[in-house]
């Protein structure tokens, strides 16, 4: 009798596990979702708009500037190379650092990887939560120049 009803339990859990898996796949195949390799099937990653603003940063080297609060020009050479060499980029406006990123929120650092302690200007949407600040870049970062200005 108590083998029956653990046999019976089993089977009821793997019904169970069939059916929560089942719901799974069948939400990623909404119409939003037009990739089926797609990581984020379903969600709309573009809520912000596209257009943005143009804002003139600085692309600090994450880790010298958590460190040591290390920036600008007298550490421009450090910044360049230890951004070239791997190290973590950020851009920083006003006293907050944006991770940059394109519209599916993948990594831009490839625009900026050249530019480490340069002042860049960014044309893009900010978006921030729970503590991260995104810069969702909508046109390249042009090289850097001393006539450069910001349309806040």
């Amino acid at each position: 009798m108590r083998k029956a009803l653990v046999g019976m339990a089993v089977v009821a859990m793997a019904l169970l596990a069939g059916r929560v898996f089942a719901d799974d796949s069948s939400a990623g195949s909404s119409p939003a979702a037009s990739n089926s390799n797609d990581m984020h099937q379903g969600m709309n990653m573009n809520s912000a708009s596209p257009a943005g603003k143009s804002m003139k940063c600085e692309v600090i080297d994450v880790a010298c500037y958590i460190q040591k609060g290390a920036h600008g020009e007298a550490h421009q050479a450090c910044a360049a190379k230890c951004i070239s060499g791997g190290g973590e980029l950020a851009l920083l406006y006003n006293g907050k650092l944006y991770i940059p990123v394109d519209k599916d929120y993948h990594s831009a650092r490839d625009q900026f990887v050249t530019k480490g302690g340069e002042m860049v200007t960014v044309t893009g949407t900010t978006v921030s939560k729970s503590g991260l600040n995104y810069m969702i870049v909508s046109e390249p970062a042009p090289a850097a120049s001393a006539n450069t200005t910001s349309a806040n």
